[in-house]
């Protein structure tokens, strides 16, 4: 809370999190918890933390060099190995079958987080009628108390 520190940036340094290519091992389990614990807080104070992900066993030790540089891309999440700076991007990937599309089992059971909020609901009226998914677990933090949640249930029962 003190105003000095209002612009400050805090970098979290680990090694081994987590894996840049596919044939990549995530090392340290417990590095790779720090990075979904500051994802989170990523979301809620953008701007505030940074994640950098060093390599750091034998022969490629980036540590003593690269973190100024990682820093200074402005990226909140980079892995460094062998001197090139990784982000996270999303990218289209094609169906390796045009054919064979992923499907839903309309006798299997979906569960849905946050089920009674806005997204949740949409979701999943657009699961029973667009993928016939005939059961659904819709959960929240407040459960069936929440406010609007039996709207959607009542819709949901309605579609079937």
């Amino acid at each position: 809370t003190d105003e000095r520190f209002a612009t400050a940036k805090l970098a979290f340094v680990t090694s081994g999190a987590v894996a840049v290519d596919a044939g990549d091992d995530v090392g340290d389990l417990a590095h790779a918890a720090v990075w979904g614990l500051v994802r989170t807080a990523q979301t809620e104070h953008p701007d505030r933390f940074v994640l950098v992900d060093l390599q750091g066993h034998a022969g490629h030790d980036d540590a003593p060099g690269a973190l100024p540089g990682a820093l200074a891309t402005g990226e909140p999440q980079l892995a460094v190995r062998a001197g090139a700076a990784y982000a996270a991007r999303l990218a289209r990937v094609p169906l390796s079958a045009p054919e064979r599309r992923p499907g839903w089992d309309p006798h299997g059971t979906v569960l849905i987080t946050g089920g009674t909020g806005a997204i949740g609901s949409h979701l999943a009226r657009h699961l029973v009628t667009e993928h016939g998914v005939r059961h659904l677990v819709l959960t929240s933090r407040t459960g069936p108390a929440a406010a609007g949640a039996a709207d959607p249930t009542a819709q949901l029962a309605a579609l079937g």
